[in-house]
């Protein structure tokens, strides 16, 4: 498998809406997740090559020749992973107080990880007050809704920005070492937008870098390619992902994982003249740590005469971790 990096720098607010809550409109999160990415490149796919450019991004997905991981931040020359869901051992090292610090931090510098994971492991301690992480600010706009024959509606619309020299990244896995035909899409995506309210000018951004990762040329990105490729005690999650029902019982064994609601609407004139609801479904949230990897699936999202497809194939990062001794939830 062959594994690239594309580092994306946004240059518009962004409206990353989670399901999970019914004020979505008005709240951001500060990333999106792979399954929005499948599927605002296979809108891109479609549009620039017609429904042969989807075909084929949906069987490169089926055929695992294609995986993705969530968006996860980067800030000057470091990037970041989601925090994993673990339990410390209560070694007396570890304060309560700095437990809950290290519970607030939503992500975890790559170089960072091993500390982490030691201090996890009550093999050391980690500061997590002095990882301050600030990629951006949340914001709030004021929208018009125009009905004909009817009052000018206003409504509010949750968006965040980033930070100067912050982004978001995005993990690609590819049977092929030729990312060209990806990288056009990513392209094409970034002048469009990804998120919702896109056709406000929401969502844009440009790819500022373009790594392969089975060649690494720093001790980052040595380490982020070595923990996607070896075999581990348990591995991090890094998509927003579901087993297939077959995997599911084995997957869930002895895993430390959140669940998240995924849903939302359709936003394309090919599917449907308005937007259609999506079918709701309960994902494992990244993050999560399982103790064996699982193959997922592509599901059905929605469905009339062109397919909605959202997908789930995973992307694992090894966690060199195992679970002993007494634990506290972190």
């Amino acid at each position: 498998m062959n594994y690239f990096l594309f580092k994306l720098s946004f240059h518009t607010p962004c409206h990353f809406g989670s399901s999970d809550s019914a004020l979505s409109l008005y709240t951001s999160e500060d990333h999106f997740c792979a399954d929005t990415l499948f599927s605002a490149l296979c809108h891109t796919a479609r549009t620039l090559y017609g429904n042969s450019g989807v075909e084929a991004l949906i069987e490169k997905a089926q055929k695992d020749q294609l995986f993705l991981s969530d968006a996860m931040p980067w800030c000057g020359e470091r990037y970041y992973l989601p925090r994993p869901f673990l339990t410390a051992r209560t070694d007396g090292h570890t304060a309560g107080a700095e437990r809950k610090a290290m519970k607030n931090l939503a992500y975890i510098a790559v170089e960072d990880m091993a500390d982490y994971l030691a201090c996890m492991r009550g093999q050391g301690l980690f500061d997590a007050g002095r990882k301050k992480q600030c990629f951006g600010v949340p914001m709030d706009s004021t929208r018009a809704a125009v009905f004909e024959g009817q009052d000018t509606l206003p409504y509010h619309v949750g968006a965040f920005r980033f930070a100067e020299d912050c982004g978001l990244y995005v993990l690609a896995g590819l049977e092929s070492d030729d990312a060209a035909w990806l990288r056009t899409l990513m392209r094409a995506l970034g002048l469009s937008g990804i998120g919702g309210k896109v056709s406000s000018g929401y969502g844009k951004f440009t790819v500022d870098d373009e790594i392969y990762l089975n060649e690494p040329f720093d001790e980052q990105t040595a380490w982020l390619f070595r923990a996607l490729c070896r075999d581990a005690p348990a591995y991090l999650l890094l998509t927003t992902a579901l087993p297939d029902e077959e995997e599911l019982e084995r997957t869930m064994e002895d895993a430390s994982y959140t669940l998240t609601r995924r849903g939302g609407f359709v936003s394309s004139d090919s599917f449907a003249p308005s937007g259609q609801k999506k079918r709701e479904q309960f994902f494992l949230t990244a993050g999560s740590v399982v103790r064996r990897r699982f193959g997922g699936a592509l599901y059905l999202a929605a469905g009339r005469t062109i397919r909605c497809i959202a997908s789930a194939s995973r992307f694992f990062w090894a966690c060199p971790y195992e679970k002993a001794g007494t634990a506290s939830a972190v």
